[in-house]
């Protein structure tokens, strides 16, 4: 049978007509998308951080932090440089951001202090900066030469040590606790802003580090898989007690989170596992081969729920159980959140939605009820603009 002939008129209107099919799909897109006062805006659904000057790409985002508001984020990675930017801004062409330097390796980690006034970055030249926001700093710079601006931010404090920082927190309003490749764990005093080591592992690489929600205890881990345990005292420090630790996971530990209601710990690491600590009994009540690639990240939902995402390129939502509960296999595996394109290094949650950073040089937003309820019959969920089609979508630059 003789193919039909297809004429060059026939083929512009076929153009045409798909042209305005995926205009029509972008525009659906930012319309229900479109920010509401006070909401956290996810307009679009990815964003890339623009290249600095100097270079030609894109890059990789492995550390991530949004304000407790839940007005500001704060992005870096590969390229050294702290990115800040409002989420109630982003539906604009190019969203206002402030960029912050002073690093001169692969930034680990950025937090926020407990009220937003405070920012801390760490990174692989053993760097720690502290960044004080300043009256006005919702309103970020106009202009679009942000390279050399700060914006409304005034870095109030820095040190350097002679190895790698990977991780670090604040203990409400008193303390900022630091770690990484080394066995201290160092403490700045927030008030006096006073540079100690407040304990010495018995790891020398400290990968992961964070305080329950009553400030009374903090855990850290890293390439041992010895997850240890603390309690502290109402200045943020550790205390004298011995505390314990668990032999958690078979390698490296990589990143940890306490539930809710401070009675578990959970940790996920390169052996591929999620583990569950019951701290009452000081014993592992949960654990979870997901057999998917290495575990790099976990983040708390609501309703008990938790994040997971590795080397795989795939985000697990999960609701752990204590082996003394009968087992539901729908929620070993969990939802399975599917749109990166390479590993997932960190996540973060604010109020409805879930944020996500990747070596695809992209963050990408879910909305963690769409999530819950849009899974197939497998229990996955298809990210908005899923990965072929990013560079034709994933327009919105923060710069």
């Amino acid at each position: 049978m003789a193919k039909p002939r297809v004429t060059p008129v026939k083929s512009l209107m076929m153009l045409v007509i798909w042209s305005m099919a995926c205009l029509v799909m972008v525009r659906s897109l930012c319309a229900q998308s479109s920010p509401e006062k006070g909401a956290v805006a996810i307009v679009p659904p990815v964003l890339r951080l623009a290249p600095l000057s100097q270079a030609s790409d894109s890059p990789v985002v492995t550390a991530l932090a949004i304000d407790p508001q839940g007005a500001f984020a704060a992005a870096a990675g590969d390229d050294h440089a702290i990115r800040l930017f409002s989420l109630n801004d982003i539906a604009s062409g190019f969203p206002k951001s402030s960029l912050l330097g002073g690093h001169r390796d692969w930034v680990q980690a950025i937090e926020f202090s407990w009220d937003g006034k405070l920012l801390a970055t760490c990174a692989k030249d053993g760097r720690l900066q502290v960044w004080k926001r300043l009256p006005g700093a919702d309103k970020l710079p106009s202009s679009d030469n942000t390279d050399s601006s700060l914006g409304a931010w005034q870095q109030l404090w820095r040190i350097e040590v002679p190895h790698a920082l990977l991780c670090l927190k604040f203990v409400g309003k008193e303390s900022l606790l630091v770690g990484g490749f080394d066995a201290s764990i160092y403490r700045l005093d927030l008030a006096s802003l006073q540079w100690t080591v407040d304990h010495r592992s018995e790891s020398a690489d400290v990968r992961s580090l964070v305080v329950n929600e009553s400030k009374t205890m903090v855990a850290f881990a890293g390439r041992d898989g010895v997850v240890r345990i603390k309690p502290l005292t109402g200045r943020g420090q550790m205390a004298n007690e011995a505390g314990f630790a668990i032999a958690a996971h078979n390698h490296r530990v990589r990143a940890m989170c306490f539930s809710q209601d401070d009675s578990m710990l959970y940790s996920v690491g390169e052996d591929r596992r999620l583990v569950g600590i019951e701290l009452k009994s000081q014993s592992v009540q949960y654990q979870n081969d997901l057999g998917a690639g290495r575990l790099m990240a976990i983040e708390r939902l609501p309703d008990d729920r938790y994040a997971v995402s590795g080397s795989d390129n795939t985000i697990r939502i999960v609701k752990p159980q204590t082996v003394a509960l009968e087992p539901e296999p729908e929620r070993l595996v969990g939802i399975k959140l599917i749109g990166h394109d390479g590993t997932i290094a960190v996540l973060r949650a604010s109020r409805d939605h879930l944020f996500s950073g990747s070596f695809d040089t992209t963050i990408r937003s879910w909305d963690i009820a769409s999530v819950l309820a849009g899974a197939d019959a497998q229990g996955r969920f298809i990210h908005p603009v899923s990965a072929q089609y990013e560079d034709s979508s994933a327009r919105e630059r923060i710069r």
